[in-house]
């Protein structure tokens, strides 16, 4: 089952992010550090009515952040929709203990639905560009890679990817 995340969630949701992040970390990727993502974030996402937990048995699989405001970086990419009739998701996590089990796919899928119920066109996404399991799901799930950039912080580009719904 796919809901809205609730305060009580927050422990939870802040402790597989953290194990997440040690995970990536092992795989040889900085793209998430101490700083992000945070229970800061997740706080935010919950009273934005922006965050969705994948739940089986009342026990929390993964969860995203599905929302409309399209970062100022990806104004250079070369997109085919405009960023008012598109969404977009940000910090999505699967338990490291609960990956292969598809609950990137559906949380993916679940925000692309939402947005089309919102009347949106499409979704515009970015990945760190050494995040190579995110590039083969956006491509499995039918994203299209249309550009790159870079952020100060960091010495290797993001990919962005859109979708038309």
């Amino acid at each position: 089952m796919i809901r809205l995340a609730t305060s009580k969630d927050l422990n939870t949701i802040a402790t597989t992010a953290e194990k997440t992040v040690k995970v990536m970390k092992a795989e040889g990727s900085d793209q998430w550090d101490e700083t992000y993502p945070t229970i800061h974030h997740f706080s935010e996402d919950i009273k934005h009515s922006s965050l969705f937990i994948y739940e089986v048995d009342s026990i929390i699989y993964g969860f995203i952040t599905a929302v409309q405001n399209i970062a100022k970086e990806y104004n250079n990419l070369n997109w085919s929709l405009s960023n008012d009739e598109v969404g977009t998701f940000h910090r999505l996590i699967v338990d490291p203990e609960r990956r292969k089990t598809n609950v990137a796919s559906e949380l993916i899928k679940f925000v692309e639905g939402h947005f089309q119920k919102l009347g949106l066109r499409g979704m515009k996404i970015d990945t760190y560009s050494i995040n190579e399991k995110a590039q083969r799901l956006f491509t499995r799930l039918g994203y299209e890679k249309v550009g790159e950039y870079y952020m100060e912080e960091r010495e290797l580009p993001f990919l962005g990817y859109e979708k038309e719904l």
